[in-house]
C-alpha cells in the first residue's frame, strides 16, 4: 500500500555569512516558540521551489536566489501526527526589507555556530551547516 504525505519544504537563508533565524509564534499547532529556518506546505500543482520562494516571500518579505537542496526530512508533523517528508534548499538573500509574518514572532541574522545552538533537530542543525560549508561560510 502507498503511503501518502504531506511535502514541505525548509529554507537556510544565507546573506554576507549569515543565517536568517525565525522564532516560531507561540500560538502556533506545531513546535510553538522553537526557532526554525522557515518552512511551509507544498500546495496541489506547486513545484518545491515554486513553494520555497512564496514561504520566503510570506514568512519574511525577502526574495532569494535559490542554491541547491541540502537536506531531506521525514517529520510528524501537529498533534495530528501527520506524515510528513521535506526538502531544504540553500537559498542566498537578494533583496527585500526583512518583516516577520504571524508565523514568527521573532527573525534574527547570526553566524552559523549560533544557529545550529539553537534548533531543535540534529537534521536541522545538519542543513545549516551544509549551507555553511557550501557558501564557504565560517562557522
Amino acid at each position: 500500500m502507498s503511503a501518502k504525505f504531506i511535502v514541505a519544504v525548509a529554507f537556510v537563508i544565507e546573506r554576507n555569512g549569515e543565517i536568517l533565524m525565525l522564532r516560531r509564534s507561540i500560538d502556533k499547532d506545531h513546535a510553538p516558540g522553537a526557532w526554525e529556518t522557515g518552512s511551509g506546505r507544498v500546495e496541489y500543482g506547486e513545484e518545491a521551489e515554486e513553494a520555497v520562494r512564496r514561504e520566503v516571500l510570506e514568512e519574511t518579505g525577502l526574495v532569494v536566489e535559490i542554491k541547491a537542496p541540502v537536506a531531506t526530512f521525514h517529520f510528524y508533523r501537529g498533534a495530528a501526527r501527520e506524515e510528513a517528508i521535506g526538502i531544504t534548499f540553500w537559498c542566498r538573500y537578494v533583496a527585500g526589507e526583512l518583516v516577520t509574518s504571524a508565523e514568527h514572532d521573532l527573525a534574527r541574522w547570526m553566524r552559523p555556530a549560533e544557529a545550529v545552538l539553537l534548533v531543535g533537530s540534529p537534521g536541522e542543525a545538519a542543513a545549516i551547516e551544509n549551507v555553511a560549508k557550501f557558501a564557504r561560510v565560517a562557522p
